[in-house]
C-alpha cells in the first residue's frame, strides 16, 4: 500500500513554515533598520565631537596639525588622544602640557554594516558617493569637515549611505 500526505498534513506543515517566516523576515528588515540607526548615531556623536575640536581649537579641524595635513594615524589620535592648540598630537589620553584638549572619543565608532572603524580621507572635489568603495568604515573630508558612512547603497527610504 502506498502511503502520501494528506492534505491536512501539507497544510499544518505550510502553515507552520508559514508562520516562521512571519517570525524571522521581520528580524532581519530591523537587522539592517538597526544598523542605519547605529550608522546615524555614530555619525551624530563623531560629527558634535568635529564640531567641539574646531570650537576649542580656534577653527582647525581634525586633519590638519599646524595647518599641514595631518596623516591618517595622526587623525586618529586626535579623536582620540590629546592635541596642543595647533593639532599637534599625543597618543596619551591624559591632558599634560600643552597637549591639553581631548580625547573626544574613547575609541573611534565602528561601521556597523563593515563593522570597521577605520577613516578615508576624501578630496575636497570628489563626491562622497564615489569615494565610497567599503574598505574603511568612515569617509573624512578635512578641508570641510564632513564625515560620512563608507558604505555603497541606499536604505529603504532610497536615501543614499553617503547622504547620512
Amino acid at each position: 500500500m502506498k502511503r502520501a500526505f494528506t492534505v491536512i498534513e501539507i497544510i499544518v506543515a505550510v502553515s507552520i513554515l508559514g508562520i516562521l517566516a512571519a517570525i524571522i523576515l521581520p528580524m532581519l528588515g530591523s537587522s539592517v533598520q538597526a544598523k542605519e540607526t547605529a550608522a546615524r548615531e555614530a555619525l551624530r556623536i563623531m560629527r558634535s565631537q568635529i564640531e567641539l575640536y574646531r570650537f576649542e581649537h580656534k577653527g582647525l579641524v581634525p586633519g590638519y596639525k599646524n595647518v599641514i595635513q595631518a596623516t591618517s594615524a595622526e587623525l586618529v589620535n586626535q579623536f582620540t588622544g590629546t592635541t596642543t592648540i595647533a593639532g599637534l598630537v599625543s597618543a596619551s589620553k591624559i591632558p599634560a602640557g600643552s597637549y591639553i584638549y581631548g580625547p573626544y572619543v574613547q575609541k573611534l565608532p565602528v561601521n556597523p554594516f563593515n563593522k570597521l572603524s577605520t577613516i578615508k580621507f576624501v578630496p575636497s572635489a570628489t563626491a562622497f558617493s564615489a569615494a565610497a568603495d567599503k574598505t574603511t568604515g568612515w569617509l573624512y573630508k578635512k578641508e570641510t569637515a564632513e564625515f560620512k558612512l563608507n558604505w555603497t547603497g541606499t536604505d529603504a527610504t532610497g536615501k543614499a549611505y553617503t547622504d547620512y
